[in-house]
């Protein structure tokens, strides 16, 4: 009886595993210079990602349709995230631009923020991203750049119950193959 309960437990958790996929994040890498020409180069001066729950493709999309974005950005020493948006995000548009090996993401939209741009970060310090989708920010209160978010493509994540299904189901198996 046992042994019948523990291998229908492990059938149901391979069958759980094969039929639930692995989660997906879209992650995009941010590079920050110090020249405001309109192409990164050296020298880098912040790093940072956005990312969100999902799969993102070429297009316009509200920030607030990405479900559990993420801001993480260290420019000139400072940081920035979700904490420090002073931008509403109902007022952010996300622009997917497919570009070589990927998309590139760039910010628009309506503004409110203290600084005017398409999206503006509070720490004390500032940071703010060029209206009307633009590739330019500017950090403090005197440096400018340019910046790009590049799609990474080795973020997706196994789902913690998938994997919890695929422990059991081993722990059946072997716990069945003891008792045969």
């Amino acid at each position: 009886m046992m042994t019948r309960l523990l291998a229908g437990c492990a059938t149901a958790a391979v069958l759980a595993l094969a039929s639930h996929g692995p989660a997906q994040a879209a992650v995009f890498n941010f590079r920050f210079d110090n020249t405001p020409d309109g192409t990164v180069t050296a020298p880098i001066i912040g790093t940072g990602t956005f990312s969100f729950d999902g799969a993102a493709s070429a297009g316009t999309v509200a920030l607030t349709s990405l479900t559990n974005y993420s801001f993480s950005f260290n420019v000139g020493g400072n940081s920035f995230g979700n904490a420090n948006l002073a931008t509403p995000a109902a007022n952010i548009q996300v622009l997917f631009t497919t570009v070589t090996g990927g998309l590139s993401v760039t910010f628009g939209g309506s503004g409110g923020g203290p600084f005017g741009g398409s999206v503006d970060f509070t720490n004390p310090s500032a940071l703010s991203f060029q209206p009307s989708f633009g590739s330019l920010y500017f950090s403090g209160t005197s440096s400018f750049g340019t910046f790009e978010g590049l799609e990474r493509t080795d973020t997706t994540v196994p789902e913690p119950m998938s994997l919890a299904l695929f422990g059991l189901g081993l722990a059946g198996l072997v716990a069945a193959r003891r008792r045969a």
